[in-house]
């Protein structure tokens, strides 16, 4: 589980550096040397950020770092917080998987079309459009992951060591 959402967090950070370092280079350029880097809008927006965004959701599942609200659930006896654990796991997957399926779909469209943005000039989008779907199931993977391992530890926790 850890390797794979560092795996993905890798494309995070690098699309992160990338995207920082060309933004640079294009406000340098421009005030510097009247002349910024052609495209930089277009690769930002179109690569950077999806892959920025979309890669890192494996290592916050991973990291169990989304945003929870435990108000009642601190409340909740041990089977109520079981079953709203296997809700929100259900809840989860279906989400990731649905839009893993959705976004694979319009990445294939767009495959097909060779879709571009005009900018500065132009640019082949449709390869960035499968870090959607890979960052989502990705994503649905290290939650099956994480609950096994949180299953495999209770488990262990309940019947002593093996």
């Amino acid at each position: 589980m850890n390797t794979l959402a560092g795996a993905a967090s890798v494309f995070s950070w690098l699309a992160a550096v990338l995207m920082l370092t060309q933004v640079s280079l294009d406000i340098l350029g421009k005030f510097l040397l009247g002349m910024p880097v052609a495209g930089t809008a277009e690769v930002v927006a179109s690569y950077y950020m999806i892959i920025l965004i979309f890669m890192a959701f494996p290592l916050v599942e991973c990291r169990n770092d989304a945003i929870a609200v435990d108000l009642l659930y601190d409340r909740f006896g041990r089977r109520l917080k079981a079953a709203s654990r296997v809700v929100a796991l259900v809840i989860t997957l279906i989400f990731y998987l649905a839009f893993a399926w959705m976004t694979l779909e319009a990445s294939l469209k767009s495959y097909a079309i060779r879709e571009v943005v005009i900018g500065a000039r132009e640019f082949q989008i449709w390869p960035s459009r499968f870090f959607l779907p890979a960052g989502c199931l990705l994503a649905a993977v290290v939650v099956v992951l994480r609950e096994v391992d949180a299953l495999r530890d209770r488990r262990e926790v309940a019947h002593g060591p093996r």
